[in-house]
């Protein structure tokens, strides 16, 4: 009980040092008090005060005179340049080698499985998809495209990969259309 006076006593701070608060609900009840003015200080506000002249010196003048105005630059638009698009060097292929029958094997299944995703774009088409399905629609076509691609160079794998994954999200289409 000591303690909590204690601490109260020196939390509040010394009191002749506080300031004296006015509690806000008296505070619409204070009127200022304007000081009067003494006799000494109206005398010299009735006196007319002198009247203040400003005196500038002419502006000097550094603008080069208006008939040596260089007139503006005409720009020279250069036609644009002829759009060459570089042919892209043939990489090498490291593709496994396949026996005859792993090939023809290869083959049939990417076959058909670009048969299948052409078959799933096709029930696709005419048909109003959203963001999703139009953004599948076109990985799709670039599955397949690739596939095409891979099996004209004969790397038989990486088309029968590309041709499945076409195929995988075709059937991911058409489920997602009905």
């Amino acid at each position: 009980m000591v303690g909590m006076l204690f601490v109260g006593l020196v939390a509040g701070g010394c009191a002749e040092h506080k300031r004296a608060t006015l509690p806000w609900p008296t505070a619409s009840v204070v009127h200022p008090r304007i000081p009067e003015v003494a006799a000494l200080d109206k005398d010299i506000a009735e006196e007319d005060a002198p009247e203040l002249r400003l005196e500038l010196p002419a502006p000097v003048m550094n603008f080069p005179p208006a008939a040596t105005v260089r007139p503006p630059r005409t720009r020279t638009v250069a036609p644009p340049p002829a759009v060459v698009e570089p042919s892209k060097p043939q990489s090498p292929v490291a593709a496994p080698s396949l026996s005859a029958a792993e090939s023809s094997t290869a083959q049939q299944e990417t076959t058909t499985s670009l048969a299948a995703a052409e078959k799933g774009l096709g029930s696709a088409q005419g048909k109003s998809l959203n963001a999703a399905q139009t953004d599948m629609e076109s990985k799709i076509t670039g599955f397949m495209a690739d596939a095409r691609a891979a099996s004209a160079i004969g790397d038989w794998t990486r088309a029968q990969t590309l041709a499945r994954k076409a195929q995988l999200l075709a059937e991911e289409l058409v489920k997602s259309l009905q």
